[in-house]
């Protein structure tokens, strides 16, 4: 963990720096208030202070077995990110042909039934059930349009 640690640290040094940078172009005060200049230059100086001390806790602390363990997941495990990561891009494509619920009721079905081995009546069954509720909030409640498909749905 050591190692992944100190690039972790490293990365939000470089995230510090970045939101440091970012919040010198607005404005840090406005009369009697913060202005939007002021969050940015904080969370840049805080990250710093929390990257720094991860850097320096990395060098400070005693090897564990923990260390020497591999940081990337199994073979199995990324076959299951890529297939999750092929289906949204399948989802992205499909999306405006199918309309909203449709697709996002296949795609919910499909990863159930791949990855998560329910049944195909289960499967389903969540992802009608997913589709409904997601569509009855955004569509319904919350007056959002969604992409409609061939069927206006």
């Amino acid at each position: 963990m050591k190692k992944a640690d100190r690039i972790f640290g490293v990365i939000g040094l470089g995230l510090s720096l970045w939101c440091y940078l970012e919040s010198t172009k607005f404005t840090y005060m406005t009369q009697f208030t913060p202005g939007p200049g002021f969050l940015p230059f904080w969370v840049g100086v805080i990250l710093a202070i929390l990257s720094c001390y991860l850097l320096y806790d990395t060098f400070r602390r005693e090897p564990s077995e923990e260390d020497h363990m591999k940081i990337l997941p199994k073979r199995h495990a990324l076959y299951r990110v890529g297939f999750i990561f092929l289906m949204l891009f399948g989802l992205k494509m499909v999306m405006p042909l199918l309309g909203f619920p449709i697709t996002i009721c296949l795609f919910v079905a499909t990863i159930l039934f791949t990855l998560e081995k329910y049944n195909i009546f289960k499967s389903v069954g969540y992802g009608i059930a997913y589709a409904a509720a997601t569509w009855l909030l955004f569509e319904k409640y919350l007056e959002m349009g969604f992409p409609k498909g061939f069927l206006g749905i």
